[in-house]
Order: C-alpha cells, then structure tokens, then sequence
C-alpha cells in the first residue's frame, strides 16, 4: 500500500496498491473490510511516447465520487470505478473543509500555468487567471477560489530571478502584488485565505531562525501575530489550506511531530499514541466517529489502521511493504555531537544486531565497522523512519551514520546558511568530526568506515576521500559531484536554469570564481590524491548532474592508477526510478563493500574491476 484516504463520511478508505511493477487503486468498506479493486494501470501511447496511465493520488471529491491522478492527467470515477469525466493533468485537492462539495481544485495545462476548480461529477470547470509567471505556491479560500498565489520570473538575458506573492480579495477581480524577492532571498509564501476580510496566513521566517505560521495584514502589507511556530524546528507542514482556521501543524525535528490545536483531535492523538508508541502516527478523519491512522516508525515502513470510536476497535487495513518484518529491522537512535566550531550536529545512527546500543566502550571487540551515509541537497535532509538502504546495510552488519551537517534543511535559517559557500569546507568537517566522534566512542572500527553518499552525498564521499584518506577504507559515489565549476555549466533543467544558477550562486559560490572557490574542493582535482577504492554509479539520462561528472572521474583515476569500478544505469536519471535498477545498485554496492569493507575481518584489498558501458 503507498497511500489511503478516509471518504468524508468514514465509510470507505480509497487507497493506492503498487506490486513492483503497476499501480491499482482499490475501496475498502470500512465496515465489513470488504475490498474492491477499482482500477489497475495500464501502458498508453501518447505521439512518440509511450507510458503507464497508472492511478498514483486519490483525493474524495464527494462520499461517492472519487478524483484520480493517473501520470499525466486526472479522473473522476464513482465507487464501481467508472469513469465519470475527464477533470486536467492533475488533481491538488478538494474544495471545501470537513464536508464533501463534489469539487476539486485541478491544474489544467502545465505549460499556461491554468489552474481551475471543477465539479467532478459533471466536469465543469472554472478556470482561475492569475498574474504572469510560474506558480510555485497557490492558496485557496474554502469556497474554492484562488486567492493568494507565489509566482516566479526570470529575466529574458540575465540570471536574475524573482519571487512575488499576489493576493485578489473576494470582492475584487484584480490581483495586488503584496511583497517581491529575489529567487535567493528568505521569502514567504501563503499558507491560506479566511474568511476575514484583507486577512492572509503565511508560512514565513521573516524576522526569526524557524519557519512558523503568521497572519499578514493585506492593506498594510506586513507580517503581524504568529499563529504556531517553534524556537528550534521548522513547521514542516499543516492542514488549513482550505478552512478558517489551520488545525494541526507539524514539526521537522529529528523526528516529526504532528500537534493538534482543537482538543477532541489533540485527545484522540494521544489515544493513538498509546496504543501504537514509539511510532509516528498520522490522523485523518473525525474523532467523534472514525480516524484513519498512518503509522510508521524506523522498523516499520508503515501500515494503516481504522479506528472506529464506537466499537474502540483497531483494525489493520494495510501494510506498505508486507514482507518487512519489523522484529528483524535495526532501530534508528537520534544523536548529537559538536563541530570543531563548536555547532551541535545532529545525526542518527542505526547498529547492526551484533552491536547493541550498551555497546559502547572503546575496544575492538565491540566496535563495529561503519558506514558513513551522506544526504544529497545538500539543501536536504535524511529523516526518522524506516530506510530500506540503512536497514539492509545493518543487515549486513554495518553500523550506519547519518550525520545532519550544517547546510541540512529543516533546523531553521542560522543551521542552513552556516553551510552557504562550505562545499569541501566546513560541511565536510562536520561529517569528519562524526566519524572520530564515534571513533572515539568506541563505536565504530577506525580501521573499517567507507563513505557513501549520492549527488551531494556522492560529492561529499569523493571529497572525504581526497581530504581525509585516513579515515576511509573506501568510497560509493551515486550521481555525484566531481567538479563544482562543471555543475554550473552543465546543469540541463531548462525550466529553473536561471533560478538554479542564481541560487547555487548564492549557496555554492559565484562560478566566475571556480579556479579560486571550486578547483581546490573538486574532487576531480584532486583525483590522485585518493588512495582509497572507489566505486563509481550514475544514470547516463542524469540531466542534473550528468553523466560526464562521473566519466571524468573514472578516466581520472584510472590515469593515476587507482582502484576504480564503474556502473552505468541506461535507463535512470538523477535517481533510480525502476525497481529493477535499484536491485542492481544494491547488489554494486553489497559486492564492492563486501571485496573492500568485509564485515568479519579486514582483509587484503583485491585488484580493481571495471564495469563497462
């Protein structure tokens, strides 16, 4: 199962089925449990295309009517799965809060930038026109109409982009620009419109470190009271796009958090929470009657549960992985450690079954050997959950370390920029800080860390082996970074080309500079400098990092004779989307570490291999 929604009325749970290789949609009676198949995908042609019109989201227009984004457009279909009409290319949500309205808020056409509310019974549709630019945030009041929009402009020969949030009131047919930015700036953007006249909610850090919710005085055009935030944690995301009042938010910390301001929903929350602990468990639903409950935690991917109040009964609806057992997953321990500056660094660590978290005196016996996995974004974040490639890797016996440099999203303002222009630098140290954190701790074998990360990650991991040999027996870079000034110049993304320019300047570095700011931290370099294995993956269609980062890399090492395997994915990009590359990755990964990290004992490293193309 990868989603499941809650009918209005609670008497049926519409949910997403995937089996590795299509996609079905299915209604479950929330009464008998009985289940109906609605719709299976299946292989379409489309000019010189072809691909999977395969349901992906549901979304409850009404109790009896369902809308369904398929890949490239969206459905309305009753309960029998019969195709009602034909509603865009996707459906975002339903108008209307708690009660059903038999509408919802589509986008139309993708290139114009329409967005519309439409009846999904009759397909009728009221198209929105907003401002020129691209949308890159909508807010709508609870009646439907857009009303608040964040926009993105880049000039026509210059890399000069800039935000701007508009904002129509209810009784006038013209848009106010309220605020503008450049692309590189903190900017706000509407959270959602109430009924209050000249009255806007906004998700914003304006004048703080975290992002917190606001009300914003639409005459005055100005941030006044806040509404929720927290001194240490992002507000992540909240519920209130579409009503008067917000009624949840939740928080990005090591681990996520959903607090409920209405009491009833704030109770219920607790209930649940007892009865499924050391989880994370998300409600939907009304707690005088029926709640549906994700829950999921890091050695369960997650299973859906139905509560009924009346009955107080917890039933099991799905699973999302069902062969996962979880009595056989590694848990995920939230830690913490300092930078040799003195910044807090958060991190998680997950041991192998041998290595218990008691463990932890400085011998060999039982220190373990590690890997160092780092995230890409870098403007991103690993999170607490269930991870299937940190869990086979603690399956195999690996202690896994997921350090939170600085540079990582979601641990407010000061923790990002602190990362601005320290590619190689200091973001790197603070993952080497880790490791001899650890090391020192007795925890992990000093003799036994490789470094693996992907994109950024794959950057980070190439670059540790370049900056601190000593500490790394061998590397795994997935479509990683091998020279910062080539990323400028190769980046493919047509649609955010002048966006992404002007904020990796601003994040990175100015490219004008890359003999002074990048050539000294491009792993590329400094290729001989490595003395470590190295096992090289990429996707030849990568268009954010394309392949030649990787190529050049091979060559390079190759040149200065060094261990070098190399792996291409013809059919991926900057990522694995195909089930059968992600096995293929693992297996590279489990081969290379079992020749070069063996888990029972070091061992004599073997002659390099070569994957051709």
């Amino acid at each position: 199962m990868r989603s499941a929604t809650l009918s209005p009325d609670g008497r049926h749970i519409a949910a997403i089925l995937f089996d590795g290789l299509n996609y079905g949609l299915i209604l479950v009676d929330t009464e008998t449990l009985a289940v109906r198949k609605l719709r299976k995908g299946a292989r379409f042609s489309k000019g010189f295309w072809s691909y999977l019109k395969a349901p992906r989201d549901v979304i409850w227009a009404d109790n009896d009517v369902l809308a369904v984004n398929l890949g490239y457009d969206a459905e309305s279909m009753d309960l029998e799965g019969k195709k009602l009409r034909t509603l865009g290319e996707s459906v975002v949500g339903r108008v209307g809060f708690g009660a059903a309205s038999g509408e919802v808020i589509v986008t139309k056409n993708a290139h114009k930038h329409k967005v519309a509310r439409c009846n999904a019974r009759t397909g009728a549709c009221t198209t929105f026109w907003h401002p020129p630019g691209e949308p890159l945030r909508y807010a709508f009041d609870k009646q439907g109409n857009l009303r608040a929009i964040t926009l993105m402009d880049s000039a026509l020969f210059k890399d000069a982009t800039t935000v701007s949030n508009w904002y129509k009131p209810a009784d006038k047919p013209t848009w106010t620009k309220l605020a503008e930015f450049r692309i590189d700036e903190d900017f706000w953007v509407p959270a959602y419109v109430p009924d209050e006249p000249d009255r806007l909610v906004i998700a914003s850090r304006q004048g703080r470190d975290t992002r917190a919710l606001f009300d914003y005085d639409t005459v005055e055009r100005r941030q006044v009271e806040m509404l929720a935030g927290h001194p240490t944690q992002d507000i992540l995301s909240y519920d209130g796009i579409e009503q008067a009042t917000f009624d949840y938010v939740a928080t990005s910390g090591m681990r996520r958090e959903q607090v409920w301001f209405q009491r009833d929903r704030a109770a219920m929350q607790r209930q649940i929470d007892v009865l499924l602990p050391d989880r994370v468990n998300i409600l939907s639903g009304d707690p005088r009657r029926a709640v549906l409950v994700r829950s999921y935690g890091d050695v369960d991917p997650g299973t859906w549960y139905y509560f009924d109040i009346a009955k107080k009964s917890l039933v099991t609806v799905g699973k999302a992985r069902t062969s996962i057992d979880p009595a056989r997953m590694r848990p995920m321990e939230v830690m913490s450690y300092k930078a040799a500056d003195g910044l807090t660094i958060p991190a998680y660590l997950t041991r192998p079954t041998a290595l218990t978290a008691s463990a932890t005196s400085a011998t060999s016996a039982t220190s373990a050997p590690m890997i160092v996995l780092i995230h890409g974004g870098p403007l991103a974040r690993d999170h607490w959950g269930w991870d299937a490639e940190v869990q086979l890797l603690a399956n195999r016996g690996y202690l896994v370390f997921q350090p939170q440099f600085r540079g990582s999203s979601g641990f407010g303002r000061r923790f990002e920029e602190a990362g601005f222009g320290e590619w190689g630098k200091a973001m790197q140290d603070d993952i080497t800080d880790g490791v001899r954190h650890l090391v020192a701790q007795g925890i992990a074998d000093p003799q036994r860390i490789c470094i693996v990360g992907a994109s950024y990650g794959g950057y980070a991991a190439l670059w540790g082996l370049v900056k601190t040999p000593e500490l790394y027996r061998c590397g795994i870079s997935f479509a990683g970074v091998t020279d910062i000034g080539h990323l400028f110049s190769d980046w493919n993304d047509l649609r955010f080309d002048k966006a992404s320019r002007q904020l990796m300047k601003r994040h990175i570095g100015d490219s004008s500079m890359s003999a002074t700011l990048f050539d000294p931290v491009s792993p590329l370099r400094h290729a001989a400098r490595i003395e470590a294995p190295v096992l090289l993956m990429h996707g030849r269609e990568d268009e954010r990092v394309p392949i030649a980062h990787g190529r050049r890399m091979r060559d390079a090492l190759e040149a200065s004779g060094k261990k070098v395997t190399w792996v291409v994915f013809n059919e991926e990009g900057h990522g694995l989307y195909y089930q059968h590359s992600q096995v293929a990755y693992f297996e590279a990964m489990l081969d290379f570490l079992g020749k070069h990290l063996p888990v029972a004992a070091p061992a004599a490293a073997p002659a390099a291999t070569t994957v051709l193309e």
